[in-house]
């Protein structure tokens, strides 16, 4: 290399390190001084609509929020009882500890040694029912809830008695009681979270719904109404409770058919109102805020009114009748939130996420087309769905029709996609990429040549491979293509190579051939059908064809599950000689020779019942090549 060649090199990198140490320093600087804000909930209003309770809360931060409803209001006061009769309750200061956590949502907790039981929530871990206890629910003496560790057959009076004293309680009284079976020591062993127990209600709960946040919003909670919401939140920075009052639902539910739908469908409302103190109105409100208003009329008979709802935006949509008296009419529109996001790439097919109001949309299909290319069905199964497409080089449009609309999807294709770091730290990176492609344009490219060996010497066309780094960049491709333990292809050796070793320099297709050869005469790694293995992760023929059989069912479109090696779709099961079928079987072999092996092998009444299962169609060989045949 001449002195001049080497100069300007040298330069370069020079530039491109001090560019790169002021982009981190610049980068850094801006994260300190970048302080997160704290979290917050608050709660705007609640109230009911229909059968449903809601309540419109508006927070910053990341989080989760869990709405509950109860037929009656939950208490935030806990005493613990702490009785010298108790049995096997010595780890008594440890469930206060337990407990204590709930603290910081606003419960308090007292330990306490008095025989008595008053308003709130009174753990008794007694092992038998202290009968001033008994006495107390016996005499409705008071409306506390009592949280009892022990039998509901024995009681605590000068002694331990047997007596079926739960039994013998009317059933007002039995709700007061919340029994866990056992001592306070053997509960604490437990996998039971008796602090959750508490913080949920969960002995009194009418229904329950979790929702995840994020960033800042307004956002409504929507559950089955049946009294009393509590809405539970969790952030990183706060925790808390929020109870509403008793929520009274109107005297008339007016319910849109449908009640729910999707942003591009259509619902119908119809109700009627009989008589009116003066004029009536029509109010729809989304997360607080008045949406429409329309005057009805006063009525003074029987009167039928009709409107159509059509919304784009997802969400609760609160409906409600008012006159001079008030509320008289309340009802719920939800509109579903579709959300369709590229996850990766996985060989030639591409994975996407399908969830509807944030959560996974499970067992449904969709037809997918991607630009102007030819449509196709394709299935959903747990919120993800996998579409096999040749893409072009920049940006493509995916198009899904799900539920009667197309939905878009974008998904960018490159082949040299720029360093994250670049990407990271923007414009300064992106110099540093322009000075170096440049400067790479004034030199020939090379092309590398690859030998094994121990040492790390270069030269211009040939670099030494050691095996370790080799075998690395098997494991690292793998990670990257989220191939699991599955055999790899030659191609993707390749790329292992140039991401990890020559920084993208060309390598020659018969070179990395070579390589692979030499891994597996050495002992390092197994093949079959131009697939590779490390060496010991298993029967590296029916690995190699398992990969295979997934990438054709992906390729075909075909919904499938995969467990234990085999894989169920709708209507068979795909496995190998041997495999138990609950469904008619597809036996995979390499060839029809494999068959005919697998038969010669077979004693006379074995391969009598193996051809009367193929007769009735119950089980069919079939070579890993005619696979697709049957998809």
């Amino acid at each position: 290399m001449k002195l001049r060649t080497i100069l300007f090199v040298a330069g370069i990198l020079l530039l491109a390190l001090i560019l790169g140490l002021s982009v981190i320093f610049f980068s850094s600087s801006q994260d300190r001084s970048k302080e997160k804000s704290p979290s917050t909930f608050s709660v705007l209003e609640n109230g009911t609509a229909g059968g449903f309770g809601y309540a419109v809360f508006t927070y910053r931060g990341e989080g989760n929020i869990t709405a509950l409803s109860y037929p009656s209001k939950p208490s935030m006061k806990i005493t613990i009882i702490n009785d010298s009769q108790a049995i096997e309750a010595t780890k008594l200061s440890e469930l206060f500890y337990q407990l204590k956590p709930l603290e910081k949502y606003g419960y308090s907790i007292s330990i306490t040694d008095k025989p008595l039981i008053g308003s709130g929530l009174y753990i008794v871990p007694t092992g038998a029912l202290p009968s001033y206890a008994l006495f107390n629910l016996q005499q409705n003496s008071s409306n506390g809830t009592i949280i009892y560790i022990g039998s509901k057959d024995l009681i605590v009076s000068s002694g331990i008695k047997k007596l079926s004293w739960y039994s013998s309680l009317q059933p007002d009284q039995q709700s007061r009681v919340v029994q866990y079976e056992g001592t306070l020591d053997s509960l604490l062993e437990s996998n039971i979270s008796l602090a959750d127990d508490i913080l949920k209600n969960k002995w009194m709960v009418h229904d329950t719904l979790p929702y995840s946040v994020s960033e800042s919003g307004t956002r409504s909670a929507v559950i089955g109404n049946s009294g009393y919401l509590r809405l539970i939140y969790d952030f990183d920075d706060l925790h808390g409770v929020y109870d509403s009052s008793y929520l009274e639902a109107a005297n008339q539910s007016i319910s849109p058919s449908p009640q729910n739908i999707f942003p591009w469908e259509k619902a119908s409302l119809q109700f009627t109102l009989n008589k009116t103190n003066g004029t009536a109105f029509l109010s729809i409100r989304r997360n607080g805020k008045i949406i429409e208003h329309e005057e009805l009329r006063r009525v003074t008979d029987e009167n039928v009114f009709i409107k159509k709802l059509e919304y784009s935006e997802p969400g609760e949509y609160i409906l409600s009748v008012d006159d001079n008296s008030g509320a008289i009419a309340s009802g719920l529109l939800h509109v579903k939130d579709v959300d369709i996001k590229f996850l990766r790439k996985q060989g030639v097919a591409y994975l996407f996420s399908v969830m509807v109001d944030s959560r996974p949309l499970e067992s449904s299909e969709a037809i997918v087309s991607v630009g102007n290319s030819a449509k196709k069905k394709f299935f959903i199964s747990g919120g993800e769905i996998t579409v096999n497409a040749k893409l072009e080089q920049g940006k493509n449009t995916f198009n899904f029709e799900l539920s009667g609309t197309n939905i878009p999807v974008v998904v960018e294709n490159t082949q040299d996609p720029l360093p994250e770091f670049y990407i990271k730290y923007g414009i300064p990176g992106l110099a540093i990429v322009v000075i170096v492609y440049f400067g790479a344009r004034m030199t020939r490219r090379p092309s590398y040549r690859m030998r094994f060996g121990e040492s790390a010497s270069y030269v211009r066309e040939e670099i030494t491979l050691p095996i370790e780094r080799a075998l690395e960049g098997i494991s690292k491709i793998r990670e990257d293509m989220n191939l699991g333990q599955a055999p790899i292809a030659p191609s993707e050796f390749t790329i292992a190579l140039k991401r990890y070793l020559t920084n993208g320099a060309d390598i020659t297709e018969g070179n990395v051939e070579e390589i692979l050869k030499k891994l597996v005469s050495s002992g390092h790694l197994e093949n079959h059908r131009d697939y590779y293995q490390l060496k010991n992760e298993g029967d590296v023929r029916k690995n190699v064809l398992r990969r295979m059989i997934r990438e054709k069912l992906i390729e075909s479109g075909t919904q499938f599950k995969e467990s234990k090696g085999n894989f169920t779709t709708k209507d068979f099961e795909i496995g190998f000689f041997g495999d138990k079928f609950t469904k008619k079987g597809l036996l995979i072999v390499d060839d029809k020779l494999e068959t005919k092996r697998i038969l010669a092998a077979l004693d006379e009444s074995a391969r009598a019942r193996l051809k009367i299962m193929q007769s009735n169609g119950l089980l069919s060989f079939v070579p890993i090549d005619r696979l697709g045949d049957f998809l």
